[in-house]
């Protein structure tokens, strides 16, 4: 088992990778009274096409998260909350564009929720009544997550901005998405995507590593795990330019709401390590557009927002920022929060300030599990490592740096999107 340390954090994380291949991250505290387990999937919403071997495969949209709930039926009688509950545990399972997580939380009899989490997640129990069952929950599902302004809001953003990535579908899929998916399609999900070798398990809590490590061993070898189908996703081309530069979305909002977002490859970026540019950007926005911003407390003070946030992804082939606001006055806001991205500053006290603030807060993160745990998955799925040097890398920021990133950011490619009253 190895350990890998965090630099200046004073924090470890054991790292093994058990007999089936399945790669185990544990944050060991001596303090925390409860633990927090994630078994994650290198398998979202985007990943519809795939290759294995020679053969291509297209599966519906949605199918990621579908797969998350039947996971859930352990067999014709019994699900996953059966096996949980009498242990007094907090189940959960999330699907997001890149990844799915099934998720334990607990305070008490951690190897019985371990073992029965990986029991229940390598289960490939499915059926053509379960599926059937299932559409009717999700489509009523997909339904009210459209009725959410914020997430409408959102996915219509996406639409905009992409023009073929995937990140412009609900993650949930559409309804007639849903209709297409069938037990074949499932089971080929499941047989190639559920994987050790494609997936993750991250363990937070006062535990010991090597009890963790033997009881993995012993649960998966009671599973009978094939060869892994190693897939490949077909990558989309994405253009450079957004896909739509205006949209007007009608909806039952009292105030009306709106993104303002712009797309910029990464290649014109000087600064290639995508960590370093995340904090440099993250840093940039935060002081333009945070709270503490002086642009913020005047539209707040003066009655012309109710509310704004930014936020930057910083993807392997483009950086999207994209600041939301809501407003009475949507469109004088939308003006100002333009102006403000084509004019970016900061100054070297903000500056030294913001990353202070950044150190304290990576400090303070590992106080708990679940923080702890979501920090760890962010990095393996967006990165593939857990970054040892984090706090190194805030001290080693310079001004210089951060100067050539506002120069690069160029406001050519935007799109905005407002929500207003129908």
């Amino acid at each position: 088992m190895d350990v890998i340390k965090l630099k200046g954090l004073d924090e470890e994380i054991y790292y093994t990778v058990s007999k089936d291949g399945l790669p185990i991250y544990i944050w060991k505290n001596d303090y925390v009274k409860s633990f927090y387990i994630s078994l994650n999937v290198k398998y979202g919403s985007i990943h519809t096409d795939f290759q294995v071997g020679s053969k291509k495969y297209r599966v519906p949209q949605g199918i990621a998260h579908f797969m998350e709930h039947i996971k859930f039926h352990v067999d014709k009688d019994k699900t996953a909350n059966d096996i949980f509950d009498p242990l007094g545990s907090s189940i959960n399972a999330f699907t997001t564009f890149k990844y799915t997580s099934y998720t334990v939380y607990g305070t008490n009899k951690f190897l019985d929720n371990l073992n029965n989490l990986l029991d229940y997640v390598f289960n490939p129990y499915f059926t053509k009544d379960i599926i059937k069952n299932e559409r009717g929950i999700i489509s009523s599902e997909i339904n009210m997550m459209k009725d959410q302004p914020y997430n409408n809001l959102y996915f219509t953003f996406n639409k905009c901005i992409y023009k073929n990535e995937k990140f412009r579908e609900l993650i949930a899929g559409e309804i007639e998405d849903i209709k297409k998916i069938e037990l074949k399609d499932i089971e080929l999900i499941y047989n190639t995507f559920y994987h050790p070798k494609n997936m993750f398990l991250i363990i937070c809590g006062n535990v010991n590593p090597y009890e963790v490590e033997e009881n993995v061993n012993k649960t998966l070898e009671k599973k009978d795990i094939g060869e892994y189908a190693n897939p490949k996703i077909i990558k989309v081309k994405e253009p450079k330019y957004v896909y739509k530069r205006e949209e007007v979305i009608k909806s039952k909002v009292e105030v009306a709401k709106a993104k303002i977002g712009i797309k910029i490859p990464i290649k014109e970026f000087k600064c290639q390590d995508r960590v370093k540019l995340n904090i440099l950007l993250n840093i940039l926005l935060n002081s333009n557009f945070g709270d503490t911003s002086d642009l913020k407390e005047e539209m707040l003070k003066n009655g012309l927002i109710t509310y704004l946030d930014e936020n930057r992804i910083v993807g392997e082939d483009y950086v999207i920022i994209d600041i939301t606001i809501e407003s009475k006055y949507i469109d004088e806001a939308i003006k100002r929060v333009e102006e403000k991205l084509a004019n970016l500053e900061i100054d070297e006290d903000d500056f030294k300030r913001k990353i202070n603030s950044a150190i304290a807060t990576l400090v303070m993160n590992y106080e708990d599990s679940e923080t702890v745990n979501n920090i760890l998955q962010n990095y393996l799925i967006n990165y593939g490592e857990i970054k040892e040097d984090l706090k190194n890398i805030y001290e080693s920021l310079t001004m210089d740096e951060i100067v050539e990133v506002i120069n690069s950011i160029d406001t050519k490619e935007m799109s905005v999107v407002k929500m207003i009253k129908e």
